[in-house]
């Protein structure tokens, strides 16, 4: 694919232009270095950290914790900027990526996932809580020490509310899921990374990140707290082969997971944002997006079919 194409989302009114002629060699952008002993997640570090979940059920050395942040934007204690911030700090080893972890150590920070997002969504006043992880300076992360977030809000942000109406849209239409119906959408087409019998992993058709992959679970379930032991294994499997391909390249990304607000009909699943770009004017000014990276291109890579130094194009 050489010419520039607009895309139009699977069910939301978005649009992306897909232009690989502005493609740029992965590159790497650089990590945030930290030693360990300035580390402040490293646990010989910890000074009156309050802790909210313990992998180990609190019985010797944890491996996985979480804690509440102490910088917070919001906290339980300020009613002007009401909520909760914790972060999953996901190994007591400093230096480590997430695709570095075996299958279930990642099996067991979801389950840490489930235990804040369960407490947290039941707390008075809270109308959202995401789950998201920043990796490498241009996604925000500010300290090396692998973690992920979790913040409870006491609202609905509008780019949560228009998901949820643009979903329920496509359900009243056409009574049936919209995720489900991608997955059977992109079957076999090219744009498809890796499947199991429990979950789909595609570079979505319009995507606005370059490199963006979706991880859908094939089981309609609707939170995270949801998944089985199975599904968070093939979760696993997928988070290091595609997070694993980013470290390669040097390339920041967060991920989050989307799940449903309240009681209401969802599905589920995970969303990779790679950050190698800046968004200038035209995404600024209108919100479109141009991708230089074409989804089929960027699921081949992910597949192993191309080797970026043997590439001419780039």
């Amino acid at each position: 694919m050489a010419r520039s194409e607009i895309r139009k989302d699977y069910f939301k009114g978005e649009y992306v232009i897909i232009a690989p002629n502005r493609a740029k060699r992965p590159h790497r952008t650089g990590n945030i270095v930290e030693a360990d002993s300035q580390c402040h997640f490293c646990p010989q570090n910890f000074k009156n950290e309050v802790i909210t979940y313990q992998d180990n059920n609190y019985n010797g050395d944890w491996e996985i914790v979480a804690v509440v942040n102490k910088f917070a934007a919001l906290t339980v204690e300020n009613p002007d900027a009401y909520g909760q911030t914790e972060v999953i700090i996901e190994t007591r080893r400093h230096g480590l990526d997430i695709n570095d972890f075996s299958v279930d150590h990642i099996v067991r920070i979801f389950n840490a996932y489930t235990d804040r997002f369960n407490y947290l969504r039941n707390l008075d006043g809270i109308k959202h809580v995401i789950i998201f992880k920043n990796e490498g300076g241009k996604a925000g992360a500010s300290i090396a020490h692998t973690h992920s977030q979790v913040i409870a809000m006491p609202f609905l942000p509008p780019k949560t509310e228009k998901e949820a109406s643009d979903y329920n849209k496509y359900r009243l239409e056409h009574a049936t899921c919209p995720y489900c119906d991608i997955i059977k959408k992109e079957t076999d087409k090219p744009r498809v990374i890796w499947e199991d019998e429990n979950l789909f992993v595609l570079s979505p058709y319009a995507s606005e990140d370059p490199y963006g992959v979706w991880l859908l679970p094939k089981r309609h379930m609707r939170t995270v707290a949801d998944l089985n032991r199975a599904e968070k294994e093939s979760i696993a499997i997928a988070l290091k082969m595609v997070l694993g391909k980013l470290d390669e390249f040097g390339i920041s990304y967060n991920y989050f997971i989307e799940n449903a607000v309240n009681a209401e009909d969802y599905h589920m699943h995970i969303k990779i944002k790679p950050r190698p770009n800046i968004w200038a004017g035209l995404e600024l000014g209108t919100g479109v997006v141009i991708n230089p990276i074409a989804p089929e291109y960027a699921a081949k890579i992910y597949r192993g079919e191309v080797k970026i130094e043997a590439d001419p194009k780039f």
